[in-house]
């Protein structure tokens, strides 16, 4: 340990020095300064774990100067030197936490060895104290990441398992019954992009796992964990293997609204039906893992039991070529509208396919990536790990409209042009972008917007000059018109596209809005008006 020597009596300071060469302590002197300056100085420089110093030095004296050492080393341990006794010195001394108050004339090299000694072990147990207090907190920064260390362990099998739980003890995590459960919840990708940018999910989903951690106060036989995807992972420790999973459920609702509640994102619940014991963990771990998309088609509820198995389509014949054509012209028109109708005919046939994930999700990765080239841009590549990450096709076409949305607005809209409409006719007009392959009635449009029907229907025609029915027309029409204009493109189709069930209805409300029939707007294709085909004719 190291040592500091203060008095402006220098002959103090040399009797003090002549001393501490016979108490046969485990110091080292490393500074000795005459003057509060100077004293200052060499503190800073060597950070000394001891201090003797006088009271009655000149200019700062020694309690104020000890004072100034407290700030920069809390832990610094002052033995006090002074010519006499005191009541006010030896008062502001006790405040500072002095090891002792030693007289000078009285001063001996058994008492000097006994305040020195009494110091050293105050600064021991006090570092000692620090350094557990360190530990504690650097466990609780870190303890997720041991958490996904004592989760690894487990899983290795390399390791011995009675050690690996005592580690875990150490973490918090108790198992004190023979089997598991299994489950996890996911954060809804589309409810937090919605709401917050890629760069701020990771603390997103730290907060998720805060709030479950303090949920899991009140039912210690649950632990998170969370996983390196959105998610976070829960280990249910049970007595008995054929336990309903009520315990599981409620404790994932019971997280689901409070994280609705602080962050209003949207989570999904999912967990395994069967019990394992504790020594088969990762046999279970595994099985979790596999069967994540598993409810991939399935009706989305707020918890779900994960299927065992899953009939999936491992190629598709049809590969979106249409799809991706839709994509060009909505650059092509400034026309949004087109990125829903792709992604939503991309995935309704992949849902009639019951195709692999991974190939929906990577048709959906492509269409990002071919538009962002088309237009210019950059996709965020945040978004593909997102991609990979969500558990239902919904998510997965939802995140996908958003980006290609976003890459459309960089390419597409100015500024002027986003100020040439009506704030309010663009919440409407997005909401038909996002609806265009549905019939949208003036009650859906309030609902959304949160207004009375009735109220919005005169609202929207003060508003707009038109009843939101012919808006909605016209607005289909227009994109109709464009749609034909394409080779080979059916009136059946379009009409179908733009959600319209009977072509004969389509073509009464084109003739309406157009003056004209449909078929009157379909193009000849090149081959039949005698041309050799351009390289405009092959754009789609």
């Amino acid at each position: 340990m190291t040592l500091m020597l203060i008095d402006d009596d220098v002959p103090m300071l040399e009797y003090v020095e002549y001393l501490l060469g016979s108490l046969g302590l485990d110091l080292q002197l490393v500074a000795s300064a005459y003057s509060s300056e100077d004293a200052l100085e060499q503190f800073h420089d060597v950070l000394p774990d001891l201090v003797i110093i006088d009271i009655g030095l000149p200019g700062m004296d020694g309690l104020e100067l000890a004072a100034a050492f407290r700030i920069t080393k809390p832990e610094v341990r002052l033995i006090f030197l002074t010519c006499y006794e005191d009541f006010h010195y030896s008062k502001r001394a006790i405040q500072l936490e002095a090891d002792d108050y030693l007289i000078k004339d009285e001063l001996s090299p058994e008492q000097l060895k006994d305040s020195l000694g009494k110091a050293m072990s105050r600064f021991k147990s006090r570092e000692e104290l620090l350094e557990r207090y360190s530990f504690r907190q650097a466990i609780e920064r870190n303890k997720e990441v041991l958490k996904q260390s004592f989760l690894k362990q487990l899983l290795s099998g390399a390791a011995d398992q009675e050690n690996t739980l005592e580690f875990g003890e150490r973490l918090g995590i108790s198992w004190k019954q023979p089997y598991l459960r299994h489950g996890f919840l996911h954060m809804d990708a589309v409810s937090v992009t919605e709401r917050y940018r890629y760069k701020d999910i990771p603390l997103i989903h730290f907060a998720v796992n805060n709030i479950a951690l303090e949920l899991s106060a009140g039912e210690p036989s649950i632990t998170p964990i969370m996983s390196r995807e959105a998610d976070l992972y829960l280990v249910w420790n049970v007595a008995d293997p054929g336990i309903a999973e009520n315990t599981l459920t409620a404790f994932m609702q019971a997280v689901m609204d409070k994280v609705e509640q602080y962050l209003k994102i949207t989570l999904r619940g999912f967990y395994c039906g069967a019990s394992v014991h504790l020594r088969n963990f990762d046999s279970l771990y595994k099985t979790l893992m596999e069967s994540r998309e598993y409810n991939f088609y399935k009706a989305v509820t707020p918890i779900a039991a994960l299927d065992e198995q899953a009939d999936f389509g491992q190629t598709a014949e049809w590969r979106g070529e249409k799809e991706r054509g839709m994509l060009s012209l909505s650059l092509e028109e400034g026309q949004a509208a087109w990125i829903d109708l792709a992604v939503n005919q991309w995935t309704q046939q992949a849902a009639a396919e019951r195709l692999l994930p991974r190939l929906v999700k990577e048709a959906c990765g492509n269409f990002v990536r071919q538009l962002a080239f088309e237009a210019g841009g950059l996709a965020e590549e945040e978004f593909f790990t997102q991609l990979e990450q969500t558990v239902h096709i919904r998510e997965a076409a939802g995140l996908t409209k958003r980006e290609l949305r976003n890459l459309w607005r960089q390419h597409t809209l100015a500024p002027a042009a986003a100020e040439a409409k009506d704030i309010r006719l663009q919440a409407v007009d997005q909401f038909l972008e996002e609806h265009v392959d549905q019939m949208v009635t003036s009650t859906d449009m309030a609902e959304h917007l949160h207004l009375n029907a009735s109220y919005f229907s005169r609202y929207f025609k003060k508003l707009s000059g038109v009843n939101f029915t012919d808006y909605v027309n016209q607005y289909k029409m227009n994109m109709a018109i464009t749609m034909l204009a394409r080779p080979h493109e059916t009136v059946e189709n379009v009409a179908y596209t733009l959600g319209f069930s009977d072509r004969a209805y389509f073509s009464k409300v084109f003739k309406k809005y157009s003056g004209r029939n449909p078929s009157e707007f379909k193009a000849v294709p090149p081959e039949e008006d005698g041309r050799e085909p351009s390289t405009d004719d092959a754009k789609p």
